[in-house]
This record gives structure tokens, C-alpha cells and sequence, in this order.
């Protein structure tokens, strides 16, 4: 299937550079924190220089589907759960010096965030806004008084207030702009859908055996424990009440490998330390005057972006494991983008369709459009960080734009723009970043057309 689905293009890449930074080494951990967050990295405004379009060219439409801006995190368990612990601990003089200085901070986080679960966040907001005044600069003869703009996002509240940001600050830089915003079920279908077979091979268990058996080998220790709490035998009062949570941080990045006979100890480790890194890497969503930066070693940062990148690989990207069709899940918004696109083209009126919405569907869409090195496939999990790297994929605000551009003869060229960055797509050019549009839709056309045969549908 995979022969049949990506044939990646190997003459494309020697006439034009990947666009990869190397991924950092564990050797490198210590320097480059804010990146082994991974998905919760915070959202950089690029610094790199447009490529001025060819001869005779100018932008006249734009695509654009982007992840909300940072969060809270979006589950209180991640902070009621170390909040409890440590609470518990302090009352009990259970707790070292270095474990009341844990407490002290996560109390300070947790009466900001626990009515506030999932919310976008005052950083989450201005990366929006960021993001839409740049797209004002780069493409003005898109974005001006007379455009007519569309904003679509899924029904998510820290979704919906990304889309409002983004569209407030439009409209305070173009007040004549007209801007159709809404947030509905009914754009559901291309907005936050994962189509079958796509969506049952995420999860399927020769993956799911995979992730747990890599995220076993890149555990920490009980170190962290150990410096927080005075005694370990203490630990044995919280038998009832720790349940067992799978490696990772993240959700749990996919794995539920605990086995039976793991101590008490060893859960609490396990439980508390995913726990406080959740918190950890979720801290470039804030301004608060204090990090868990230290809290953790280099080589615990690194395992745990580790099992992050797996995660979001093993659940989004082309990989044997998952028969190399999950990106394909995103069929609905690829064929919305070329459709709507195509609808500009022909003279619809339309300047731009902004679409805002989640990680779980840009992550699986730009591996579908085979945007950068995407579209790597690899079974060993152990070699996903070579070059498959969530902090250069998506993050919080992470964005893709598409933006067209055409002549006087009505030639049409195409850009891609990953978190602002000129980026390769899978057809040959003489021009890049700039592709013509009709190789680039009809190349993705025959990869679903294909793709459907295979699958019987």
C-alpha cells in the first residue's frame, strides 16, 4: 500500500533542498528545552524572508487551516492530580525541601488554571493575532479593504477564541474587510473528521504493542520521586488512590503498558512524573515568573520528547505499522482545500478561507500533502527523532498556508508556508518555493483516487 500511495519524490528533492532542521541530540538536551516540548512548544514568529514571486506573478488567494493558540492543558486531572499529592504530603511533613518548592509553584498554577481547563491563553491569543497581522504584511493585495474573507473553526472554545483573534485583529488593521465568521458542526466533515480506514489504524494493536514497548525503554527513573518525598515508605498511604497511568506525558503518548506487578512506588513515580512534565512542557503557554525547567534532567526532557514525537508519529504519520494509510483520514480537508481553492480560481470573490481547528488533524494533513520530509515512513520507532520532529511540525498556533498566485495569462502558481516558512511540496519545479497549481492538485487527486481503489471505497 505504500508503494501505491506515496511515491516520494526523490528527483523533486535533489533539484530543491529539504527543509529539515537537524533534530536535537540528547547531547543537546540541556540548550534546547523550550523545544522538547514538542507539540506544547510555543509558536515563534519566523524570521526568515519571503522568495519574491516569479516575473509577471502576484498573490490573489489564500488557504489556511491552523492549530489553536497555547492552552491550558486541557484535562484537570493534570493538575488536580499532582495538586492532591503534593498537598497531602506538605500537610504530612512528608516532603524535602526541593518538594515543598514543587508544591509552593504547582498551587500557584493550579488556582489560575483549574476553572480555566482547555482555555486559550493571553500568549495563545497574541499568536494569532501575530500570525494575521504578518499575513496583512506579506499579501496585501489579498488582505485589504476590499477582500472578502471567510473564517471557519470547529466548536472547541480555545478554537473558536484563536479564530476570533485572528479576525479581530483583521478587522482593526482592515475595518472595511468583510469577514464571514462561524463555528459549527456543520464544517465538521472536513474541519475535525478522521475517515475510516485511516481512523481504525490508528489505534490498532501491532501499534499500539510498538509505542508501549518504546515508551517502556525510554522511562525515567525514580528519581524525581526520591528527591521530592523524604521517605518512599510515606508513598505506601496513597496504595488506594494512585491509579496507574500509562508512560508519558501527553495523554499518556499512546501507551498503557503498566504492568501488574509494578510497585506502589513505581506507579507514583510514573504517575506524579508525567504529571509535573505535563505541566513542565505546558509552561511556554504562560508568563509566570517561575519554569520547571530544572525540575527535570537533560536525558528526562529528551526521553520525554521522545515519547511525545512517537505519539504524534505513530498516530499521525505514514508508518508500516499503521499500514501507511492514517494521513489519509484527512482526505475530506485535503479535497475541501483543492475544491475551494479551485472556487477562487474561478472567480468566486473569495480573498482567503481561514480554518482553524486541532493538532490531531494539521499533524496527519501536512504528512498527506507530503509537505518537508512529512511524508518519511519508518517502522522503528527508534528512528522516527532522525528526522520526524513534532517541535518542527506542529505546535501551539502552528498553521498552514497556501498562498496563489497568478499572471495576466491566468497561470496559476502555489506556495506552502508551514508556521510561515517556505516549504516543499511533492512536485517537480523550476521555481521554488513556487509550483504550478494544476500539477500539485492533480498529483493529489490521483493519490486519494488510488488510495480509495485500494480501500474499496
Amino acid at each position: 500500500m505504500r508503494k501505491t500511495f506515496v511515491s516520494f519524490l526523490i528527483v523533486s528533492f535533489v533539484a530543491v533542498q529539504t527543509i529539515s532542521s537537524s533534530p536535537v541530540t540528547r547531547e543537546e538536551a540541556a540548550s534546547n528545552i523550550d523545544l522538547l516540548a514538542g507539540s506544547m512548544r510555543a509558536y515563534v514568529a519566523p524570521v526568515e524572508k519571503q522568495t519574491p514571486a516569479p516575473k509577471g506573478y502576484k498573490p490573489f488567494y489564500l488557504s489556511h487551516y491552523g492549530r489553536h493558540g497555547s492552552r491550558y492543558l486541557h484535562e484537570a486531572s493534570y493538575y488536580t492530580g499532582p495538586m492532591e499529592i503534593l498537598e497531602k504530603a506538605a500537610k504530612d511533613n512528608a516532603l524535602t525541601d526541593l518538594g515543598l518548592d514543587v508544591y509552593k509553584k504547582v498551587s500557584i498554577i493550579y488556582s489560575d488554571a483549574i476553572t480555566r481547563v482547555g482555555d486559550l491563553t493571553p500568549k495563545g491569543q497574541a499568536q494569532h493575532r501575530g500570525i494575521a497581522d504578518r499575513m496583512v504584511q506579506n499579501f496585501p493585495e489579498i488582505f485589504n479593504s476590499k477582500s472578502y474573507i471567510t473564517a471557519r473553526s470547529t466548536t472547541s472554545h480555545r478554537v473558536m477564541m484563536s479564530m476570533m483573534s485572528a479576525c479581530m485583529e483583521l478587522q482593526g488593521l482592515l475595518p472595511k474587510m468583510n469577514i464571514s465568521i462561524d463555528a459549527s458542526a456543520h464544517d465538521n466533515s472536513y474541519m475535525s473528521t478522521i475517515t475510516n480506514p485511516a481512523n481504525s489504524e490508528r489505534n490498532n494493536s501491532k501499534k499500539g504493542s510498538a509505542v508501549n514497548a518504546f515508551n517502556a525503554a525510554h522511562s525515567s527513573s525514580d528519581r524525581l520521586i526520591l528527591a521530592l518525598f523524604k521517605d518512599t515508605a510515606y508513598i505506601k498511604h496513597f496504595e488506594h488512590t494512585i491509579q496507574p497511568r500509562s508512560f508519558g506525558g501527553f495523554g499518556g503518548f499512546g501507551a498503557t503498558s503498566q504492568s501488574q506487578s509494578r510497585t506502589v512506588i513505581q506507579d507514583m513515580s510514573g504517575t506524579l512524573f508525567n504529571q509535573l512534565m505535563d505541566i513542565a512542557q505546558n509552561m511556554q503557554s504562560h508568563d509566570y515568573n517561575f519554569d520547571f525547567n530544572d525540575l527535570f534532567t537533560p536525558n528526562e526532557w529528551y526521553d520525554a520528547f521522545l515519547k511525545n514525537n512517537v505519539y504524534w508519529y505513530s498516530v499521525s504519520a505514514f508508518t508500516p505499522l499503521t499500514n501507511d494509510v492514517v494521513p489519509f483520514g484527512q482526505e475530506n480537508l485535503l479535497e475541501d482545500i483543492i475544491s475551494k481553492a479551485d472556487s477562487a480560481i474561478a472567480g468566486n470573490g473569495i480573498s482567503a478561507d481561514l480554518r482553524f481547528g486541532h493538532d490531531t488533524y494539521l499533524f496527519p494533513l501536512v504528512c498527506l500533502m507530503e509537505i518537508n520530509d512529512c511524508a518519511w515512513s519508518v517502522e522503528d520507532l527508534e528512528k522516527v527523532a532522525d528526522k520526524w520532529v513534532d517541535y518542527d511540525i506542529v505546535y501551539m498556533a502552528a498553521n498552514l498556508q497556501l498562498v496563489f498566485y497568478k499572471n495576466k495569462k491566468g497561470n496559476v502558481l502555489v506556495k506552502a508556508l508551514l508556521n510561515e516558512k517556505e516549504s516543499v511540496l511533492p512536485v517537480e519545479t523550476d521555481n521554488f518555493p513556487y509550483y504550478d497549481w494544476n500539477d500539485l492538485k492533480n498529483y493529489y487527486l490521483k493519490r486519494l483516487a488510488d488510495y480509495r481503489k485500494e480501500t474499496n471505497r
